[in-house]
């Protein structure tokens, strides 16, 4: 297939890259190696549509995520806001380390599930684009349906990591202990030293993206086809995401109520 060749020749220099540690550069602070994700890799992987920000999300009850995560953002409709970031503009979270230790992989599961828990007005079918809403069918019908375009995605990428099946065990034993909800579980867990992966899976073994099922963790080798598969699943799982713009009449009336009081004080 051409179109996977063209992939991993765009692919192979971005791998090159980390295997030669331009990403996760030995003494570097924990705060560069994200910075130097976004620049060496999410960036170079990803369209010019998706943002890259290293920050917080917040929701409208002003809930926010739990540290400074990578966020893959709206860069066309979603407001500009700088580090903190309305969530109904963010598409993903991603976490970057340079080692992934069981303890370490507890911390960065807690940080996705953070994003995941932000409550935010699901977007349908009927959200053509973040800023416009049809009323087809009324409105009502849309947000009774089951019909969900707009979940968060999370990701774990670590240079190296401890074994996979330890941290699956590790992973499922806290869905178990009701520690983390399913739902608010990482899609992806990638190391790239030992070049595996991590994702969801659907009940026939496909990995999983936002609009198939979800049934189990399965664990991947790709080998050397490591970056291509994150290419594409990056792109696909990112593609079917929908977003709807947050409601800024709530701010608008807190505005202006602010102003009238102050109008009133004058007179």
């Amino acid at each position: 297939m051409l179109i996977l060749d063209a992939i991993r020749a765009y692919v192979e220099p971005i791998e090159q890259r980390v295997h030669l540690g331009e990403v996760f550069q030995n003494g570097a602070s924990s705060a560069e190696h994200p910075h130097a994700f976004i620049t060496h890799v999410l960036r170079p992987m990803l369209p010019l549509r998706y943002g890259l920000e290293w920050g917080k999300a917040f929701s409208i009850d002003d809930v926010t995520t739990r540290a400074d995560s990578i966020l893959i953002y709206d860069a066309v409709f979603a407001l500009p806001m700088g580090r903190l970031l309305p969530c109904e503009g963010v598409y993903a979270i991603c976490e970057v380390t340079p080692h992934l230790d069981q303890e370490t992989f507890v911390e960065h599961l807690q940080n996705v599930a953070s994003l995941k828990r932000l409550h935010r007005v699901k977007a349908t079918a009927h959200d053509v684009t973040p800023m416009h809403h049809l009323g087809v069918f009324g409105a009502r019908y849309a947000q009774l349906s089951d019909d969900k375009l707009n979940p968060y995605l999370g990701y774990v990428f670590a240079a190296e990591a401890a074994a996979p099946d330890l941290l699956l065990r590790r992973l499922n034993s806290l869905i178990e202990e009701d520690v983390i909800r399913p739902e608010h579980t990482p899609d992806a867990i990638v190391c790239f030293r030992d070049r595996w992966m991590i994702t969801r899976q659907t009940r026939t073994g496909d990995a999983a993206v936002p609009r198939s099922s979800f049934a189990k963790f399965g664990l991947w080798r790709p080998g050397a086809h490591l970056m291509p598969l994150l290419y594409v699943l990056l792109n696909v799982s990112l593609s079917q995401i929908q977003l709807r713009n947050p409601d800024l009449l709530r701010p608008l009336t807190a505005l202006t109520k602010h102003k009238s009081a102050q109008s009133s004080d004058r007179f």
